[in-house]
């Protein structure tokens, strides 16, 4: 990973040595597309993973018109859907740090495209949570409790802890110039080497009969989530500050 930054920074340094910089801030939306896991968890009843979706803050240096550092903050969530008794929410925050060049270009038309090759620093945020579901059997005294319990506390949660949660991202970008109004910037990039993590949940599956219990079965299960896919958005930037 060391070596591929190295090449990218040692292929765009003339570029950043005579050039003019420059700052564009924006905002956009991202989706990324994994592959999402469906499995059963209780009877016939699956569990449903999503594709993560977000919003972010776009923090664009360009040192010319043709080559640019491209990073920001990205916020995604995903969606664990456990069919016929609830939803979990996954949140992620990252900070990516992509070289842009532009190798078409333009001027009359304000089209460019290129090519972006860089990192991302990653980090999933997991919380724990218990939901019970109670259901009765008609014209008898039978309750049937269901509890699930997500236990992440294994997986490091602090809000600075990146250790394994660097990805490599290689795609391309296409930005329309709007004058004065700013720039339209698209993206299509793959994410490779991001984070996998295992979160464990456990079911408990309880029968009671006038308040007696009369079985209990306790099943360890786990979530796998990772954020290796294609990941695609589009974002605004509101003009240019420059540095004469």
């Amino acid at each position: 990973m060391r070596t591929l930054i190295f090449c990218i920074f040692s292929l765009t340094f003339p570029f950043i040595l005579s050039s003019q910089k420059g700052f564009q801030l924006g905002i956009g939306l991202n989706q990324l597309i994994t592959n999402t896991e469906t499995k059963n968890y209780l009877n016939e009843d699956k569990i449903h993973i999503s594709n993560l979706y977000g919003a972010s803050l776009n923090v664009d240096y360009s040192f010319s018109s043709k080559f640019k550092i491209k990073s920001g903050l990205e916020f995604k969530f995903q969606n664990i859907e456990f069919e016929n008794f609830t939803n979990y929410r996954v949140e992620f925050v990252s900070i990516p740090l992509i070289f842009n060049y532009n190798f078409i270009q333009s001027e009359k038309s304000g089209f460019a495209l290129g090519i972006d090759a860089g990192v991302s620093f990653d980090k999933p945020v997991f919380r724990s949570s218990e939901v019970t579901k109670i259901s009765r059997l008609a014209g008898n005294n039978i309750e049937n409790i269901t509890t699930l319990k997500i236990d992440p506390s294994d997986i490091r949660s602090g809000v600075f802890e990146f250790n394994d949660y660097l990805s490599v991202r290689l795609g391309i970008s296409a930005k329309y110039n709007l004058g004065k109004r700013g720039q339209l910037n698209f993206f299509a990039q793959s994410v490779h080497n991001g984070f996998k993590n295992t979160v464990p949940f456990t079911l408990n599956e309880k029968v009671l009969d006038n308040g007696n219990v009369i079985s209990s079965q306790t099943t360890n299960n786990y979530l796998k989530l990772a954020n290796n896919g294609f990941q695609f958005g589009l974002y605004y930037t509101f003009g240019t500050l420059t540095f004469k």
